[in-house]
């Protein structure tokens, strides 16, 4: 019997553990199991809504979610820079979409509730890291130097109830930081980022973006006047490093232990595209076609590197130099530049 330990059970360790052949012995360790989370969203493009399909939950996800069709980019005075139509984003608070992937969980699948400090005394034939960022498979198995980097700023997110801007779906840059604003289920979601620093407090955190804002862009400061502690959170923003490979094996008692990576273990990215839910569900649905379909399970691991080693690095690239476009100093180059782009419909 094959024998796979899962660390983590967010998105992608959950997506990964339901799909996975029910003759085998299926762990799956995570920690914060019954913590209550604020519920900002994830967003999924179309691969990600048909990695759900091959889940059997799209129908669900759809009856559930806000669908964002169109929106702009604007500068901090609120001032449009880009109008977007004809694109779909599909929207869903983060423990909906979490409860979803449980409900479809087999009862085979053995839940640990606890922290995986090392992978050490997991004896497996796979030992997979869907643990995020700062993820203990990743750093045990590839070693401390593939450990995160610190992006350089710090991300303030929440969700109010209540929709002081009228559904609208827009991000508002300036040179220091955005603010991102998007609809949700009876009210909005809604991000800032800030130079990285410290704050005291989630309460800190808020009075720091009130100041921030006023005087600048109306909306923003609409939606920070609804803004409380406990619909807030406040975090760095890390991103990973190139792992040049998803897949190690290591020798142990005469027969080969594999690893693997998937989600923010393999590719935490720059909130800026808003792609790290949606990649991480394409790497689980992958990763589990594979081991299904392949007897070997080197061989299927290797498949999966192929599929998902480039697509999702391109991703994390591309969401770190949107961040540095949207933060850059030389704002009134880059706002004449997005100024002359052509709606997109």
């Amino acid at each position: 019997m094959t024998t796979v330990h899962i660390v983590g059970a967010g998105i992608a360790g959950l997506a990964l553990a339901s799909q996975l052949p029910a003759r085998w012995d299926v762990h799956l360790h995570e920690a914060a199991w019954q913590e209550p989370t604020v519920p900002t969203l994830f967003a999924l493009q179309a691969g990600g809504r048909r990695a759900l399909e091959r889940l059997g939950l799209l129908e669900e996800f759809r009856r559930r979610c806000v669908t964002v069709t169109g929106g702009m980019l604007a500068d901090g005075q609120g001032r449009p820079l880009v109008r977007m139509s004809g694109v779909e984003i599909t929207l869903l608070p983060r423990p909906e979409l979490r409860d979803l992937l449980r409900s479809v969980l087999p009862h085979s699948v053995q839940v640990h509730r606890h922290s995986v400090h090392s992978v050490t005394g997991l004896h497996a034939d796979l030992v997979v890291g869907a643990d995020g960022v700062h993820s203990t498979v990743r750093r045990d198995f590839w070693g401390p130097a593939s450990a995160a980097r610190r992006l350089g700023a710090t991300v303030i997110r929440g969700v109010i109830d209540a929709d002081p801007v009228e559904g609208r779906f827009q991000e508002v840059w300036r040179p220091d930081g955005i603010f991102g604003i998007t609809p949700r289920p009876g009210g909005v979601n809604w991000f800032s980022t800030v130079p990285a620093q410290r704050f005291d407090s989630r309460a800190h955190a808020l009075r720091h973006l009130r100041e921030r804002w006023e005087g600048h862009a109306e909306d923003p400061q609409r939606v920070l006047a609804h803004a409380t502690e406990a619909q807030t959170l406040v975090n760095d923003v890390w991103v990973s490093r190139w792992p040049r490979r998803l897949v190690r094996s290591v020798p142990l008692r005469g027969a080969e232990r594999h690893a693997v990576l998937l989600g923010d273990a393999a590719h935490a990215m720059a909130p800026n595209l808003g792609r790290g839910a949606n990649e991480a569900l394409i790497d689980a649905v992958a990763l589990a076609r594979f081991l299904r379909e392949d007897g070997s399970l080197p061989r299927a691991l290797r498949r999966y590197e192929t599929a998902r080693m480039l697509s999702p690095q391109v991703m994390r690239v591309g969401s770190t130099l949107m961040h540095r476009l949207s933060a850059t100093r030389r704002d009134r180059l880059r706002n004449a530049l997005l100024s002359a782009v052509p709606a997109r419909g």
